[in-house]
């Protein structure tokens, strides 16, 4: 480590010990194999990837079509409030008897 032994007078030390321990910890990684070319972690020491394959439960496919469509429901009825809105504001209150309630 570069560092350890050098600038000890520079006021962010201690930081920069840290991030040469943990470069010299990815390095020692890299040279491992415990990474492939492309970033992947190797599984089991082996030369087997694990790519980020996700599949979906039926679970998370039902919650995603509810709240979609919660969403839109929600949007439908918003709209029609505003459409109710705006076409009683042109009325004033003299016409509609004076009182609010």
């Amino acid at each position: 480590h570069g560092f350890e032994q050098g600038i000890v007078d520079y006021d962010n030390y201690d930081n920069q010990v840290r991030n040469e321990k943990l470069v010299c910890n990815y390095i020692s990684n890299l040279k491992a194999g415990h990474y492939d070319q492309t970033g992947e972690i190797v599984v089991s020491g082996g030369r087997t990837t694990l790519g980020g394959g996700a599949t979906t439960t039926g679970g998370q496919k039902f919650s995603l079509a509810f709240f979609v469509l919660g969403t839109a429901g929600i949007a439908g009825y918003v709209f029609m409030l505003h459409q109710q809105l705006t076409k009683g504001a042109t009325a004033d209150l003299a016409q509609q008897g004076g009182t609010i309630a």
